[in-house]
């Protein structure tokens, strides 16, 4: 029986020790355990035992300790990994090789947990964007239709994008282009003739908040619009970001000018709010909606609305299938003219480059 307590109160020692966890220490002298998840743009998220996701600000914490491994990046880009110890301004990483290294807590921009640290790492791999350097892509959009006999008719579809991204700004370009008439007993038809175009830059300036500057181009043969130049910008906030889901508001001020065949021209002045959401549910699908709505500052009650939406469904790396939806409503068309324009397009797109065309994962869009 002895024998049997002895071999008993390991077990028992064991089962009464507490789980290893990673502790947090407030400047209040609050404490915290759980796991460290990650520290972002100054805020470390930690999953609480008790409170469940907690995310606080990174100059509130006094004292860090994990006990499992963690990827700490450093200010001059060094990764290191293992388990870390903080008090005050002072840091210690010890190395899976037993190695302690003396850091300063200023030195330390990002903590990543092993979760964590893949799902950036699986990021990177899909986008082809480097935690330093800047990333490049582009797109080329394409579909024909033509038609022969009693009646001829063609259509011809052609879109392109480009876009430049870094850890913390984004440059994109796009240009798209509806051409279609029919032929019949001699006499040809122009049916469609329209090009959209602009370019769109944006900077982050905080946590979720960024600002931008964009400008868009239009010409649309059957509104007798020869252009339209819309030059602007504003500050926007994400929302909801995941690695698949993101939503991001914006709001802001243009100017916009329009030429007329006729010779009418038109200046105002716009305000503008928005909303875009992008959604990746697996490797192949993704889809990407953008709404802006320019209400009129000159003239009350006047406007006009933009709404874009794409489905992407990937082929292989280079090859999707797209379908896009575009139109474009003022309320004050000339007369004769109806106030919507609508822009439907499928065919193939072609992706070149290391990067990404913004929203979640290679080839999509959120903007145009």
């Amino acid at each position: 029986m002895k024998r049997l307590a002895l071999l008993a109160l390991p077990l028992c020692l064991a089962a009464a020790a507490p789980a290893q966890a990673d502790t947090l220490g407030f400047e209040n002298g609050d404490r915290v355990s759980g796991t460290v998840v990650a520290l972002v743009d100054g805020r470390l998220e930690i999953d609480s035992d008790l409170l469940g996701a907690v995310t606080a600000d990174w100059q509130a914490v006094r004292e860090l300790r994990t006990d499992a491994t963690v990827y700490v990046t450093l200010a001059d880009d060094r990764a290191l990994a293992g388990s870390l110890e903080i008090t005050g301004e002072a840091a210690v990483l010890i190395t899976s090789d037993a190695v302690p290294v003396e850091l300063a807590r200023s030195e330390i921009t990002t903590i990543r947990s092993e979760a964590r640290q893949q799902a950036f790492l699986q990021a990177i791999d899909a986008s082809g964007a480097t935690a330093s350097g800047p990333s490049w892509a582009s797109s080329v959009d394409g579909s024909l239709s033509l038609t022969s006999g009693n009646a001829e008719t063609r259509s011809v579809h052609l879109g392109l994008l480009a876009a430049r991204t870094t850890g913390r700004d984004r440059t994109r370009f796009y240009l798209t282009s509806l051409f279609a008439n029919n032929s019949t007993g001699g006499t040809t038809l122009t049916t469609a003739n329209a090009v959209r175009g602009g370019g769109r830059y944006e900077i982050d300036v905080a946590d979720r908040v960024f600002t931008f500057g964009f400008s868009d181009l239009e010409f649309d043969r059957f509104q007798d619009l020869d252009l339209r130049l819309v030059v602007g910008g504003g500050v926007g906030l994400n929302l909801f970001e995941t690695s698949t889901n993101t939503f991001r508001v914006f709001g802001g001020g243009s100017s916009n000018q329009e030429f007329f065949a006729s010779g009418f021209r038109r200046r105002s002045a716009e305000s503008v709010v928005g909303e875009e959401w992008s959604y990746q549910p697996n490797d192949v699908t993704s889809f990407t909606e953008r709404l802006a709505v320019y209400p009129n500052l000159n003239d009350a009650g006047e406007y006009r609305v933009n709404f874009d939406s794409t489905a992407l469904t990937r082929l292989n790396d280079w090859l999707s299938w797209q379908v896009t939806l575009s139109s474009r409503y003022t309320s004050r068309p000339l007369p004769g003219k109806r106030s919507n324009d609508l822009l439907f397009t499928t065919g193939i797109r072609i992706t070149l480059g290391d990067g990404n065309l913004g929203g979640i994962g290679p080839g999509n869009i959120d903007f145009q």
